[in-house]
């Protein structure tokens, strides 16, 4: 029984060692990745068991008076988006169920699945909104943080172009792990070191 201590203690070390290396390996791979940048619309950032944070609604609004398009990217089974440069941010050029079929539509590919929905109206003219779901959900930051962050996010006017974007980077595995936020060009990197 004097051994037992030592066993836990030991079983302790190497848990703690896995863990440390599996932050590691995604830092790499986080730092690895093509940076992209996505708009992002407001969504509360409380929750009382989870702490303040800001949730990542990836979503890109289209052009006053464009409709939706009639069939939704991946039809709401995860596959394959391609993403393209536009100004100074990305957006969804299109979809389809492989890696190879989607590379035809935009040079970054990244998993996940798109739908559109409708805004409602601005002057008459229907606006509309495409959704992204990349597996990236929320961006955890201090109470004051996430707070400040909300309000800049719902102080937003239809047409205004999206004052927040996720900074996210996309792996070679064609996955999206977040790099940092920016609400009106303040960059929050998400840094664990």
């Amino acid at each position: 029984m004097k051994f037992l201590p030592l066993r836990i203690l030991a079983a302790a070390g190497l848990l703690a060692l896995l863990l440390v290396g599996l932050v590691l390996a995604e830092n790499r791979a986080r730092d690895a990745g093509q940076e992209v940048k996505l708009a992002m619309e407001a969504v509360d950032p409380r929750n009382l068991l989870t702490g303040h944070y800001v949730a990542l609604d990836l979503t890109q609004r289209m052009p006053t008076g464009q409709p939706c398009p009639t069939d939704p990217v991946n039809r709401g089974r995860t596959g394959w988006l391609a993403l393209k440069p536009a100004g100074d941010r990305h957006v969804l050029a299109g979809g389809a169920d492989t890696r190879e079929a989607a590379r035809k539509f935009g040079p970054v590919v990244v998993q996940g699945h798109a739908w559109c929905r409708r805004l409602g109206e601005v002057d008459g003219q229907e606006e509309n909104a495409v959704t992204l779901e990349i597996g990236v959900k929320r961006f955890h930051a201090a109470q004051a943080d996430a707070e400040r962050m909300e309000r800049q996010l719902r102080g937003r006017r239809p047409g205004e172009p999206a004052p927040a974007f996720a900074v996210v980077s996309v792996g070679e595995d064609g996955r999206a792990r977040l790099k940092a936020v920016i609400i009106e060009g303040q960059r929050m990197d998400l840094d664990w070191w």
